[in-house]
């Protein structure tokens, strides 16, 4: 039986409180694709990955139409005759709770229920991303850990970077060249959080210390 549709890829996926919450990568190669109506920037910025919380029936969107990072909506996607501006029938499908920047590449999220971090991270999300492909001639992005905070069940405020600097050298061009690419978060029984990456294979523990 289907539950939802309209999503593209979505390895980040998690069952909490009664519902189901995904992290979709969106789209790629809009320039590439389409020149004469997106530049390579456009690409690079654009197409948010975005936070859904799945309840039965719903419908993203995909493949009709990518979310727009910066407007913060559902626009038309250019092989159903979008042109980076007109939102068409994108106005049927739910939105997206929370979004992130374009390309970074979600594969794993977790909601947070331990004691030993804060309070300010309770029953908020860890997404690892595994970092961008499709941004050159631009520097690669995303590689990193990110915490969303949630509050009553929603998220609330904007996000942060909580664990960065697997690519280690910068600029990045090539994503074969990172020393690491985050893969996965998981909650240790004792509240710390434990990251994975998939270049070498490598496993962090991050244990809270004191302090804000």
């Amino acid at each position: 039986m289907r539950y939802s549709t309209g999503l593209r890829q979505m390895p980040a996926i998690t069952w909490h409180d009664g519902a189901l919450y995904i992290v979709m990568n969106n789209r790629d190669q809009l320039d590439t694709l389409w020149p004469g109506v997106f530049t390579t920037q456009d690409n690079a910025e654009r197409p948010a990955e975005r936070m859904y919380r799945a309840a039965r029936g719903s419908n993203f969107g995909w493949p009709f139409c990518f979310y727009d990072y910066d407007q913060k909506k559902l626009l038309l996607n250019p092989e159903y005759g979008g042109d980076g501006k007109t939102v068409g029938r994108c106005t049927e499908f739910t939105l997206p709770i929370a979004s992130f920047p374009a390309h970074w590449a979600s594969v794993d999220v977790m909601f947070y229920n331990g004691a030993q971090f804060p309070a300010k991270y309770r029953e908020g999300v860890f997404i690892a991303f595994h970092g961008s492909w499709n941004r050159a001639p631009m520097p690669q992005d995303g590689y990193n850990v990110t915490f969303q905070p949630f509050s009553g069940g929603k998220p609330s405020g904007n996000f942060e970077i909580f664990a960065q600097g697997f690519a280690g050298k910068t600029p990045l061009i090539n994503p074969n060249d990172a020393d690491a690419r985050a893969d996965g978060v998981a909650q240790a029984p004792d509240g710390s959080l434990y990251i994975c990456e998939s270049q070498k294979g490598k496993i962090w523990r991050v244990i809270y210390k004191g302090g804000k």
